[in-house]
């Protein structure tokens, strides 16, 4: 099996070890490229005017050339390469294509995002937490190219939509310590996702961890307010005066009804 991750940095596995290819700066964003969009056809002139722009166009067409000989040497490291069959030349096209020996991070988490899941299948939220476990950064992380801009916002969308759903499955069955770690993981990549900011501060009052709920909004708003110059939005600040106060059962229910609120609802400027 050939893992390849292009979430975070740039890395590949063969069962399970990690090689380190040979390919230089240009041919590995030139692998990423190919890797990120299985089955759709390159023109050759396009990828060596990509990644070998500096180069007269002769020279670029030879470093191509180069490159794609070296990753085919990496993909046929693979017992069940055949040759690295998968990565073909048509003419003045090249393709990749994906195999069951292949496994590509962002790939996973571009195709697991366009399903639905509902919050009553028993096997969702395994399948979920393992997509989610997949996402190690950014896509092709430090790159600044602008082919792998957009795709980089893409994908990030697709984890934090994931991140919604399994989340959600989490709170229904009242799993709140894992809930809170799905709410620590997507901030990590995304601190100002405020949506999240709220569930954790719920989530760690009703796991009776109050303390550590203000702790964190004191070092998230000082964060928000340094780097970005805002404050909190008054939703997150409403819940945060409750849970201060946290001291009656009813405290306890208004947090319980926010942290459970399905997404599509708000509680607006709720004075509590």
């Amino acid at each position: 099996m050939l893992e390849i991750s292009l979430l975070g940095s740039f890395s590949l596995k063969i069962n399970g070890i990690r090689i380190y290819p040979d390919l230089g700066p240009a041919g590995q964003r030139m692998a990423a490229y190919l890797f990120a969009s299985p089955g759709k056809l390159h023109r050759r002139e396009r990828l060596a005017d990509l990644f070998w722009r500096e180069m007269p166009l002769e020279r670029s067409r030879a470093a191509l050339n180069s490159a794609m000989w070296r990753l085919r040497k990496i993909l046929c490291q693979d017992p069940s390469s055949n040759g690295a069959s998968n990565l073909r030349s048509a003419g003045e096209y090249v393709v990749f294509e994906l195999a069951p020996w292949i496994q590509v991070d962002a790939e996973i988490i571009s195709n697991v995002a366009k399903r639905s899941y509902v919050a009553e299948e028993q096997q969702a939220t395994t399948a979920l937490q393992k997509v989610i476990d997949l996402y190690d950064g950014p896509f092709m992380e430090g790159e600044g190219d602008a082919v792998f801009v957009e795709e980089r916002e893409r994908l990030h969308s697709c984890f934090v939509e994931l991140a919604h759903e399994v989340l959600a499955l989490y709170i229904a069955h009242k799993d709140y310590p894992n809930a809170i770690a799905i709410c620590r993981r997507v901030l990590s990549f995304d601190p100002y996702r405020e949506y999240f900011v709220r569930k954790i501060l719920g989530l760690l009052c009703l796991n009776e961890q109050r303390a550590e709920a203000a702790s964190f909004y004191e070092r998230w708003q000082k964060t928000l307010r340094d780097d970005i110059g805002v404050g909190p939005m008054p939703e997150t600040l409403n819940l945060l005066r409750v849970v201060r106060r946290c001291e009656t059962f009813e405290d306890v229910e208004k947090i319980r009804t926010i942290v459970h609120m399905p997404r599509q609802s708000s509680p607006g400027l709720i004075a509590w």
